[in-house]
């Protein structure tokens, strides 16, 4: 079947050639001289100024265009339109287009206003010669460009959630990548919150970095070091991490690698309050704890990266990298003491210690690429192989009223996975045609035991493939760019149960997934509209049937049946001069969330990883502005964002055993980011962010959430090759929630306090600042972000 269906794709390629009387090249720069990618280029005969034939402009901001006209036509969101005579390309000429940001404010700094323009179904943010040139390093600047927002300290997509990231086109697997990948050497970031039919069926949205090509052969480096002080809980210093790149580059080869350690710890206190009901005969049993619990997190370990990039010319690249992680530090300790009521009154008080430690975590990943161009045709393939192993001991003691218990846990699991890409390109008609089919493998086995009598240990394996192809077309018309695109994806799915046979699982799916965006202008109003069809299958650890023990009345397990979820969402994005505004709504069948079923007529209740009957609906609309008012750079994002969710929970407390909730409580969102960029290199960050009390699925964020975070910067030497950033986060200690949990059966109402008050100091330092050509896209993402 593998074979017939990449011959199916190979079949639908069809090439198209048409006889031209001309060919018109050139490259398109802005006033600074910088390639302007995406330009639509249009050709027109005379007099009545008749479409002839249209492209976009690559990369390096080059076209090619075939065919006789008269006239050729510019335009690009953001600058003002050029036309130009046929004669102007006798040879391949340059096009400087004006940015109409010089139309603003005259308070406005040119060289530092950082300008943002809609292309396609993508917010691009120009960074180089910005303000944000200087912010710090790329998750720094990540948080303060449209259509990021950050929320509980993750950056995400304005309503779409966190993303995938590449760098120059390839997908980065951790955010050290982020870390050490200096303001300074970025040239542009693309915010995409509904990626096309090219991307997975489970991406939801993507984050481009395009560095600044650095020129010349040589060896060079860059090294980041942060170190962390806690303040008001905990006095220790925290070594936090350190991250040394190194490249060296000689005649089109590139040699490079990394090396990144980190050393941190976390900690959580929460007051607790919680338990299960359970009905015996007639009677209902409320078994409630609390109390509270302190969670401790020390984690560290090294990781090494290694690889070589060839350019074997100027169109045609070949490359392979290695990454070995190794997470030698992993203990997670933590404290109960909690008081034990049923039905209101005392019977017991538990003190207990959870002791987990890591026996072994490490990832190995490899990639394999080619990228090249052979006269219009453009290939990329990309080969990917991730083996990763964990283990872990627990080792458990309660002491009660009724004396003591001891028990231990094991846990291992193996995954492996290979995964290959290949993706065609071509022109066709008035823009360019992609075609493609990707290949993900997976296997999995972990086995469980806990010293528990009650609790069965597990012993299961997990197969999974899936086949995929997809088309996307994307067209330059005189009124609009339209892309449209349909991905196919085939999953084979096998659950095994080494102990239990009656437990096996086999299944498999067929999925379309359709995608459309049409971007125009409207005046000065650049807006993009935008649909996809998205799956999300349960990651691996959700569906195992291996039981976890939380406490005395809880336990955990997951569900190898559940059905992928089906997302379907409708994006609308409008963008004017320094305003910007993101509508989403989803829709989710088949959600994946938690729910509680009484597991004895002890009081014992197991939650479980499930699909949801009724349909998850979402609606989202943000509005920033980003204006430039001297040395002031401020950026203001407001917001407000609803889920409508519905369904049935266990309650024997009702009549019928059933009881339907409604769960709709609205997000509202201030987020104002203002940085003062002084004379000498100075940069000054005063950041304020506040959200609302929200539902998420069935959690209550019951209490609104706000901080303030302060940030001092300087850079020295030529290129400010060395930069020092000093942050006090969480000025006034605010971070802390109270989430309230509905599991039916189970209640838990927890009140967290984090340490996310400190004082940290970043150091980077970077000799001749070369980042290496490395072009693999990577495949198989994902399955590597659900292993």
């Amino acid at each position: 079947m593998k074979k017939q269906f990449i011959s199916t794709i190979a079949a639908l390629f069809v090439f198209s050639i048409n006889l031209q009387a001309q060919t018109i090249k050139g490259k398109v720069v802005d006033n600074d001289g910088n390639p302007l990618e995406f330009v639509n280029v249009i050709l027109r005969s005379l007099p009545d100024s008749a479409f002839v034939a249209g492209t976009v402009t690559t990369e390096d901001g080059t076209f090619e265009v075939n065919g006789q006209g008269d006239i050729v036509q510019f335009s690009i969101i953001g600058y003002e339109k050029q036309t130009l005579p046929v004669s102007h390309f006798k040879d391949e000429a340059i096009v400087k287009m004006a940015d109409l940001s010089n139309t603003l404010n005259e308070v406005v700094v040119k060289s530092t206003l950082p300008k943002t323009s809609l292309k396609g179904n993508a917010l691009v943010t120009d960074i180089v010669g910005s303000v944000l040139e200087h912010e710090g390093n790329a998750l720094d600047v990540l948080s303060k460009v449209p259509g990021m927002i950050s929320m509980g300290g993750n950056l995400e997509v304005i309503g779409r959630g966190a993303p995938l990231y590449y760098i120059n086109g390839r997908k980065i697997t951790d955010n050290s990548e982020l870390r050490n990948l200096m303001s300074e050497d970025i040239k542009s970031i693309d915010v995409i919150s509904n990626p096309g039919a090219e991307y997975g069926g489970e991406v939801r949205c993507v984050v481009r970095i395009r560095t600044i090509k650095r020129q010349g052969d040589g060896f060079s480096f860059a090294l980041t070091s942060q170190a962390k002080q806690l303040i008001y809980d905990c006095h220790d210093t925290e070594p936090s991490w350190s991250v040394l790149d190194l490249n060296y580059r000689r005649k089109g080869w590139d040699f490079f690698g990394k090396v990144v350690y980190w050393n941190q710890r976390h900690y959580q206190i929460s007051d607790i309050d919680g338990g299960t009901i359970c009905k015996v005969g007639d009677q209902i049993i409320d078994n409630r704890q609390t109390g509270t619990l302190d969670f401790r997190n020390h984690h560290g370990g090294w990781q090494f990266m290694g690889g070589a990039n060839w350019q074997i010319s100027e169109k045609q690249s070949l490359g392979f990298r290695t990454e070995w992680t190794n997470n030698s530090i992993g203990y997670k300790p933590m404290v109960m003491d909690e008081d034990v009521f049923i039905n209101n009154q005392l019977i017991d008080h538990i003190y207990a210690t959870n002791d987990a430690r890591m026996t072994k975590s490490h990832n190995l990943s490899s990639n394999l690429y080619y990228d090249g161009t052979f006269n219009k045709l453009h290939i990329n393939f990309n080969a990917d192989h991730v083996r990763s192993d964990a283990g872990g001991v627990t080792d458990i003691n309660e002491t009660s009223n009724s004396g003591k218990t001891t028990m231990q846990s094991n846990s291992d699991a193996t995954t492996a996975m290979t995964a290959a890409k290949l993706v065609f390109s071509y022109p066709v008609w008035k823009g360019e045609l992609q075609m493609g089919t990707e290949e993900t493998f997976v296997k999995a086995s972990e086995t469980y035991a806990i010293t528990l009598a009650s609790i069965p240990r597990s012993d299961a394996s997990i197969k999974e493939s899936t086949i995929a192809g997809f088309a996307q077309y994307a067209a330059n018309l005189p009124f609009g760019q339209l892309n449209a695109g349909l991905r196919y994806e085939r999953t084979d799915f096998d659950y095994t149960d080494n102990l239990y046979a009656d437990n096996n699982v086999h299944r498999n799916n067929n999925s379309w997934f359709p995608s459309f965006s049409f971007s125009t202008k409207v005046k000065q109003v650049g807006l993009s509209l935008s649909y996809t069809g998205k799956t999300v299958r349960p990651r691996y650890e959700t569906m195992s049937k291996e039981i976890s023990y939380d406490n005395k009345f809880t336990l955990q397990t997951g569900d190898p049946l559940m059905k992928n979820e089906i997302q379907r969402t409708l994006s609308l994005i409008g963008q004017w001069k320094w305003i910007t505004f993101t509508g989403n709504y989803e829709r989710v069948d088949n959600k994946v969330y938690q729910k509680g079923y009484p597991y004895n007529d002890e009081g014992v209740v197991m939650i479980q990883y499930t699909n949801a009957v009724d349909p998850l609906h979402k609606l989202s609309a943000y509005l920033t502005a980003a204006p430039s008012i001297g040395f002031w750079y401020p950026r203001l994002t407001v917001g407000i964002q609803k889920q409508f969710f519905e369904t049935d929970v266990i309650d024997p407390r009702v009549d019928g055993g059933i009881r339907h909730i409604s769960l709709g409580k609205p997000m509202y969102l201030l987020q104002t980011y203002n940085t003062f960029r002084l004379k000498h290199s100075w940069n000054i960050d005063l950041d304020y962010q506040y959200r609302s009390s929200l539902n998420h699925m069935i959690y209550l964020i019951d209490n609104p959430v706000h901080g303030m975070d302060i940030s001092v910067g300087k850079s020295f030497f030529k290129n400010e090759a060395l930069t020092f950033r000093l942050t006090w986060s969480d000025v006034f200690k605010t971070q802390h929630e109270r989430v309230i949990s509905d599991f039916g059966a189970c209640y838990v109402d927890q009140d967290n306090r984090y340490n996310t008050s400190a004082i940290t100091l970043r150091v980077s330092y970077r000799f001749n600042s070369a980042q290496n050509k490395y072009k693999g896209t990577g495949a198989g993402e994902s399955a590597k972000n659900r292993m």
